[in-house]
């Protein structure tokens, strides 16, 4: 169990509306996040009249990813299932980036677009110190150690599957080299945290049709 999951959210997620017609967009937070991390996001993606899905997952993602990645997987079938075009989009920041690619390559043809935001596709350098690592699973939980690889993890891009990155030059959390992959859209002044608040880029990088 990490000791962080039971920080304070941070920002706070508006009302989503279950009526609006269209392909959903599933907002997916990152390890130590919560759906509220995309609340300026959110707003935005409502005020265009997109229908937007926002869980939380996996006890904030530190249990282990395939934990989480089963848990998002239950969420989002029937969304998919219900969707006009059996199809869904899917913005995820850090971890959720990871799921979200994860999840195009178990549902083919499902996952429309993948908007990763400082995402860790090729997983985080594993510190070489086994204290280390010890104590950050103590402290951030399974999951963080999990994604952490001494080798990138493989990633590709799915056939079906349009992917997008978002990536900061100001991110001190998630290298470049793990975070981009597809079409790469950059900025500069953004601290990793504040990535899925971007609602501008992510609205672009979506490029959402019904």
């Amino acid at each position: 169990m990490s000791l962080l999951r039971w920080l304070p959210h941070r920002g706070q997620l508006p009302d989503l509306p279950a009526d609006i017609p269209g392909t959903p967009v599933i907002l997916l937070h990152g390890l130590m996040g919560s759906p509220g991390n995309f609340e300026v996001t959110a707003r935005e993606l409502i005020a265009r009249n997109i229908p937007v899905v926002a869980p939380e997952y996996g006890q904030r993602g530190t249990v282990a990813v395939s934990q989480s990645l089963a848990e998002v997987a239950r969420i989002i079938e029937p969304i998919i299932d219900a969707s006009p075009r059996s199809q869904v989009d899917i913005v995820g920041h850090s971890l959720g980036g990871m799921l979200a690619l994860r999840l195009a390559q178990q549902y083919p043809g499902k996952i429309r677009t993948v908007v990763g935001l400082g995402a860790t596709f090729r997983g985080l350098p594993q510190p070489p110190n086994p204290l280390l690592r010890h104590g950050i699973r103590a402290v951030m939980g399974r999951g963080a150690v999990e994604i952490m690889t001494s080798t990138p993890f493989p990633v590709t891009v799915p056939k079906e599957t349009r992917v997008v990155s978002v990536v900061s030059a100001t991110d001190q959390v998630v290298p470049a080299a793990s975070s981009e992959l597809g079409d790469i859209i950059s900025v500069s002044d953004t601290r990793h945290e504040y990535l899925p608040s971007l609602a501008t880029e992510i609205i672009s990088a979506l490029d959402w049709t019904p």
